[in-house]
């Protein structure tokens, strides 16, 4: 159970092997920065091709673009060649790499999510990208910090942003003007979402369709500049607790429960069969607003421009503050590129050059217009292609704006924690438990903090940390 942030082969119809040992994150951050890796010079001069493994996880129109990308990498120059290897899923990926770690048949190159930032890190298995960025005098430039910091611990970046993306808000325009609303005036903030969702189905439009994704949890209580989890989000040292039974918590956790009580939400999990019936529901004209990833963007434009969904007018806003005076802003969410430790040096330089080349201007552009995940360049989105696209289609600007305002700190950052995908479960049982059983609000937060914490403590002590 985690957070999934990319479209999935459902949306057509809408529109692990043992943890192994680890020393602790300082001692392995000390050295990051200094390891004798990822040498350019082993690259130029090998003789012939290089041949690296990548492990991706895109579907539909997000794998397309990616083939097509890999595609102009390996014909731009003759020293790299770029093997991509197809995973279902985020989770899927992870699984199949840490089993690959006891037969040692890992990749050269993992796209992991997020969520599996420290998860990653405790394998031991990656070469932090800052060795190579060290090696080839790699300037981050108008790469946007807010991302860059998501996968940077201890000062060290470990994984490099790749495939990033925001949470956004989905709404039926044609569905707002026949209730009675501006569909130039989605709701901006919890109570809006409450009483729209409301008015929505009160009207016969349909009210919201919602996943139990916990990624929209932590969203919330970042635009609320509240942490996940203690010791800063687990940056400035390993999370041992989470940190969310507060004022902004049950703030969420009490929007969730009204909406329950109105009867203008229904609720589908994150995982299995099910997982998109949010998208589906908009989609046939049974909700009318929904809030997921904005890298199904690209997914769903495809699909729209078949013309099977005639009642659907699409709007994107951002995903509503858990407030209506909220100071604090959405982190990131996506995925990150992993180069294996267990590499060749001159295999650890190759995939050094397919990552540089894939988070260029011009890559990252190409990229952003063909799936809807953001461009991570400021140079990118000024390009003639992200212009003309936000002008045409001003749906795709709203992640990167999202991502782009509001305050740079440990709430924006996001949290990374080691057994992330069952702290998630931990939430989302709670979130469901509201919806299901009409348990209190404040005594389903009360109950997602106390598991999740446990959760966080049995990981650490099993690595010897706790």
């Amino acid at each position: 159970m985690n957070r999934t942030r990319t479209a999935s082969l459902a949306l057509a119809a809408v529109l692990g092997a043992s943890v192994i040992p680890v020393a602790t994150l300082g001692s392995i951050a000390a050295g990051a920065a200094s390891t004798p890796a990822c040498s350019p010079k082993a690259l130029s001069s090998s003789k012939g091709p290089v041949t690296i493994n990548f492990w991706e996880s895109m579907p539909r129109a997000n794998g397309e673009a990616m083939v097509a990308l890999t595609k102009k990498f390996n014909a731009s120059q003759k020293k790299v060649h770029v093997n991509l290897v197809v995973q279902t899923t985020y989770q899927e990926t992870f699984q199949k790499y840490r089993s690959a770690l006891t037969t040692g048949n890992v990749p050269d190159v993992t796209m992991l999510e997020d969520v599996e930032t420290q998860g990653a890190v405790d394998t031991q298995s990656f070469l932090p990208v800052q060795t190579c960025m060290n090696a080839a005098g790699f300037k981050t430039g108008d790469l946007l910090p807010r991302v860059l910091a998501y996968w940077k611990i201890n000062k060290v970046q470990w994984g490099m942003p790749f495939g990033v993306s925001g949470p956004v808000l989905y709404y039926n325009k044609k569905a707002f003007t026949a209730a009675g609303l501006n569909p130039s005036k989605p709701p901006t903030n919890l109570s809006a979402l409450v009483s729209t969702a409301k008015t929505l189905k009160t009207k016969g439009q349909g009210g919201m369709g919602m996943v139990l994704d916990p990624w929209h949890f932590e969203t919330w209580l970042a635009t609320g500049n509240t942490l996940f989890a203690n010791n800063n989000n687990g940056r400035t040292k390993r999370a041992t607790a989470t940190a969310f039974n507060n004022s902004t918590g049950l703030t969420v956790f009490n929007a969730l429960a009204q909406m329950k009580k109105d009867g203008s939400v229904q609720t589908n999990s994150i995982a299995g069969a099910g997982r998109y019936d949010n998208l589906l529901g908009t989609g046939s004209g049974k909700f009318s607003m929904t809030i997921d990833t904005s890298a199904a963007l690209g997914t769903i434009d495809q699909l729209l421009a078949t013309g099977q969904y005639p009642n659907v007018d699409v709007g994107v806003a951002p995903i509503p503050a858990v407030t209506a005076n909220a100071k604090g802003g959405v982190p990131p969410g996506g995925n990150g590129l992993w180069i294996s430790k267990r590499s060749t040096p001159a295999k650890q330089a190759a995939a050094w050059q397919y990552i540089a080349y894939l988070d260029s201007a011009t890559s990252q552009a190409a990229w952003s217009a063909a799936t809807g995940y953001i461009p991570l360049r400021t140079s990118a989105a000024n390009s003639p292609t992200i212009k003309a696209l936000w002008a045409k289609n001003p749906g795709y600007s709203v992640a990167y704006k999202e991502l782009t305002t509001g305050p740079q700190n440990y709430a924006t950052a996001g949290a990374v924690v080691g057994p992330f995908d069952d702290v998630n479960t931990a939430v989302a049982n709670a979130e469901a438990s509201l919806f299901v059983s009409g348990t209190a609000p404040k005594t389903a937060l009360s109950q997602a903090q106390a598991n999740a914490t446990k959760i966080i403590q049995a990981y650490n002590q099993r690595l010897g940390l706790g």
